[in-house]
């Protein structure tokens, strides 16, 4: 009878053991579920870090689960990619995204944001080629003194909504620089035979009033000029248009008008066919000399008979 009795508590002790570690078991994989769950959920809602704590968690539930190790390292190569896209190393992160879907039992979620963003940053590469086109041929043209057309080149891009996002703020803070340099450009022009104080140099304060007539009529830097800059000659309709420029204007010279061969027909060209021309100059905007000398040298002529 004794010995029946044993056995009968030894069953009982079994069936308590196995009851309680079945029931731990079955709680522990449910709490699995729950992380894997919740951690689903964050990356929906773009929290990345709460995403790989849940992770983490589940991984204590299941030591080494190939799932949850996957998602887990998924994840981190995500947030890298991101890390590197927002400090504008498009080529890098552009690699790093593309590592996300290569890992296997990774989430569709990541999956589908990594491709995005992919094909994205193509997207801005591309711009920025594009746009650093248009920033090189506005600071060609005010190098060249051509103010209000380069003006036309940056408009262009501060008036392109792609051009307003985060990824392009080096780009805007140099058109934005030159675009200041134009405006100052501008504020200096002045029209031939005028004279202005405030953009006489020191030495043509000094220089006799025979001096200062003859640099205003020849239109042409020198050094009794009355501009700091060698200043373009205006008709009064660019005069105009100059005067009254606030970001943007309705200057619809072309970049192929400005051009010779290739080149942008510099303010020292102009100012050189001007003297060859002598008064008669005067009558003519800088276009207009531009138009000549193109045409002087597609017939192998001289500016003075391209003229006539």
């Amino acid at each position: 009878m004794r010995k029946w009795t044993w056995v009968i508590v030894t069953f009982i002790v079994i069936l308590m053991v196995g009851g309680y570690a079945f029931s731990r078991h079955q709680s522990i994989e449910k709490q699995y579920h729950v992380d894997m769950e919740n951690a689903a959920a964050a990356i929906n809602d773009e929290n990345y870090s709460a995403a790989e704590t849940y992770f983490q968690a589940a991984l204590t539930r299941r030591n080494n689960d190939s799932v949850a190790t996957h998602r887990l390292r998924q994840t981190k190569v995500f947030v890298t990619a991101m890390s590197q896209l927002e400090n504008h190393r498009f080529s890098t992160s552009k690699k790093t995204f593309a590592q996300v879907y290569k890992i296997h039992h990774g989430s569709k979620v990541l999956n589908l944001r990594a491709h995005e963003k992919i094909t994205e940053i193509g997207k801005v590469q591309k711009n920025i080629t594009k746009y650093n086109k248009v920033i090189k041929y506005a600071r060609e043209l005010n190098e060249a003194q051509e103010f209000s057309l380069s003006n036309v080149q940056l408009d262009s891009l501060f008036n392109t909504k792609e051009f307003k996002k985060g990824y392009y703020t080096s780009l805007w803070k140099t058109a934005k620089q030159i675009q200041k340099s134009n405006k100052t450009g501008l504020s200096q022009a002045v029209m031939p035979g005028s004279t202005s104080s405030s953009a006489q140099s020191p030495s043509s304060n000094n220089s006799s009033a025979d001096n200062t007539t003859t640099g205003a009529t020849s239109g042409s830097s020198n050094s009794n000029g009355v501009s700091s800059l060698p200043a373009p000659n205006l008709s009064s309709s660019e005069k105009q248009a100059a005067d009254n420029y606030s970001g943007s204007n309705e200057y619809t010279v072309t970049k192929k008008d400005t051009e010779l061969n290739g080149k942008v027909i510099t303010q020292a060209q102009i100012n050189a066919a001007r003297q060859e021309l002598g008064t008669k100059s005067n009558q003519f905007s800088d276009q207009d000399i531009r138009n000549i000398i193109k045409e002087a040298a597609q017939k192998g002529i001289s500016v003075s008979e391209a003229a006539q």
